[in-house]
């Protein structure tokens, strides 16, 4: 089945290549994937256009909270897209797709090195990540014992071996190896995640195919077959856009 998803939209830095791309996707992916800064620097006022975008779309839409959905408007967010898209925020969602039980595990991520902003602004913000990571470590355990299939979907990247193409002293700033371990111990069946502008658009732990699916990167929201073949480097055949436009609604 056909999966959809993107993140870093940025709404309206990024809007062209974000409405251009939804006008060819197919009529109906099975589900479509979010992974945060939807919004771009805490503008909630943004989220009312792209999710006009989104109401005619006939499939279940899940998203996290990027660093750009400051915490101050999560519920503004949620309200303001409520019966459009479900937000995941150290959440999961078991859903049925074409027959098959996936769980959605929905996380703004970890970082192993807060940012510079988050150190002065965040208070407690290690212990933060350090509490985040334990609750995904149980949340991955109950995803496996509820569904088939997990997806972890994820605004910071899981891992560095999609960051290669940013700054090399950054990337404690922009993923973490501390989530990569529990890759290893979970094996979800596929990783989604944003963040990396300029990393690469997919990677492999242990068995875990992992998407690095940033709007900037690919400039077009990306399509993929799910499930996908696991621990092979060529794991995610990512479709091209479909030349015809779905049906109006």
């Amino acid at each position: 089945m056909l999966l959809a998803a993107t993140s870093d939209i940025h709404w309206p830095r990024f809007r062209e290549f974000f409405v251009k791309s939804l006008s060819q996707l197919p009529s109906t992916p099975a589900l479509f994937l979010l992974a945060g800064d939807l919004v771009n620097r805490g503008n909630a006022d943004a989220i009312h256009p792209l999710a006009e975008q989104l109401e005619g779309l006939d499939c279940p839409i899940f998203a996290v909270f990027g660093n750009d959905e400051y915490d101050s408007i999560k519920d503004e967010l949620r309200s303001a897209t409520e019966g459009i898209i479900t937000f995941l925020d150290d959440e999961i969602a078991v859903v049925q797709l074409n027959g098959l039980q996936v769980a959605i595990v929905g996380t703004r991520g970890v970082l192993d090195q807060p940012t510079f902003w988050q150190s002065r602004y965040v208070k407690g913000v290690r212990n933060r990540y350090t509490r985040r990571l334990r609750k995904l470590n149980t949340l991955l355990a109950d995803a496996r014992s509820q569904a088939e299939h997990t997806i972890l979907l994820s605004h910071y990247a899981p891992t560095f071996k999609t960051l290669s193409g940013e700054m090399r002293r950054a990337l404690p700033q922009m993923g973490s190896r501390r989530v990569e371990q529990l890759l290893k111990e979970h094996s979800p069946s596929l990783v989604i995640h944003g963040h990396a502008h300029q990393g690469l658009k997919r990677g492999v732990v242990g068995t875990t195919p992992i998407l690095n699916v940033a709007l900037p990167l690919h400039k077009r929201i990306v399509l993929f077959d799910f499930p996908v073949p696991r621990g092979l480097e060529n794991f995610l055949v990512m479709r091209p856009q479909s030349s015809f436009r779905r049906p109006e609604t």
